[in-house]
């Protein structure tokens, strides 16, 4: 099936050109109008009308796609703060908003396609990043506004992304830890196919490395439940503890402290411990935690305002939106 894509590529135009042509928007010349619809009659392409609908007739909603990796995603309050912040764009400028996620990509590209073809929503904000996204392929071939909140690993010009330097974050956050004295520290990670994931994995390898620290081994991984990160943890653990930790959610971050527990083993006496999304987890945490705050909430507000903006305004130049983060230091990082 001929895809918009296909037009764009062989018109050497954006998708979201060829969008508009279909659209008949007023901002796309004449002589540009004319070539794309020869090309679309050449390649007997026929229009997505579901797609093109849903732009014309809108229903000021929006949706928000969770991962589907994320079991608990409901719960996580990274996940909450964004909404949070969405909703409050949203009611700016008189939009809902609704969220989904569901058990593989798979079913959340066909909860995508339901969405569109039953006209109702506007736009989405895709909450992951990563290489061979099927969700922003689709909505890259079908030219529906979007937003992504993470990394742009496509360098796709027909979304924003909104962003934080997690490299330098995590980097940040690891050298917290070498500066306290400790040379043996890990990650516990249970997200390894996501960019943000790797971004982090890159900064705090590189603060090892410019320390002249081994970074070989430096990585435990866990599954989702509580039970299956004790257990992996007490294994880990049997040859040699680390002397500081540092997990990349704040929701992992929580049952790797009740994992700990059930060990007996202290934080900060026996182990430092700190991690990214500060939030009532970590804030109120027996010790607090020294975490990276991420500023969830803005990440929301940004992505809702860019989405509408995109929505009301599709020929507005796209601009990816990368936001600051702010180390903050808890008794969960300082020994007496």
């Amino acid at each position: 099936m001929v895809t918009i894509k296909d037009i764009a590529r062989k018109a050497g135009v954006a998708p979201s050109t060829v969008s508009r042509v279909i659209q008949d928007h007023k901002g796309i010349s004449t002589a540009t109008k004319e070539k794309i619809r020869l090309i679309m009659d050449e390649m007997d392409y026929r229009p997505n009308v579901s797609a093109r609908n849903l732009v014309l007739n809108s229903s000021h909603t929006i949706a928000m796609i969770l991962k589907s990796e994320a079991h608990d995603a409901y719960e996580n309050p990274f996940n909450n703060a964004v909404y949070n912040g969405v909703v409050e764009a949203c009611r700016e400028d008189g939009y809902s908003i609704i969220s989904t996620t569901k058990n593989t990509e798979r079913e959340i590209l066909e909860e995508v396609k339901s969405l569109i073809r039953l006209r109702q929503v506007d736009g989405f904000i895709v909450m992951f990043s990563k290489t061979g996204n099927k969700v922003t392929e689709y909505l890259t071939s079908v030219g529906l506004p979007f937003v992504v909140v993470g990394k742009d690993v496509n360098q796709n010009n027909d979304a924003i992304y909104i962003d934080n330097d997690n490299i330098t974050a995590a980097y940040q956050l690891t050298q917290l830890l070498i500066d306290k004295g400790m040379r043996d520290i890990r990650v516990i990670n249970d997200d390894e196919g996501f960019t943000v994931a790797k971004d982090r994995m890159k900064g705090f390898k590189d603060a090892l490395r410019d320390n002249e620290l081994d970074s070989d081994e430096c990585i435990i991984q866990v599954g989702s439940e509580l039970e299956e990160i004790r257990d992996t943890l007490n294994e880990a653990f049997n040859s040699k503890q680390p002397e500081g930790i540092i997990t990349f959610d704040g929701f992992l971050h929580a049952k790797v402290l009740a994992a700990l527990y059930e060990l007996q083993i202290r934080v900060p006496d026996d182990m430092l411990t700190a991690t990214f999304n500060d939030s009532p987890l970590t804030q109120f945490a027996s010790p607090p935690q020294t975490t990276v705050d991420i500023h969830s909430a803005d990440i929301g507000r940004e992505a809702g305002r860019a989405l509408i903006g995109l929505i009301q305004e599709p020929n507005k130049l796209k601009c990816n939106i990368t936001l600051p983060t702010q180390v903050i230091e808890r008794q969960s990082t300082r020994k007496e």
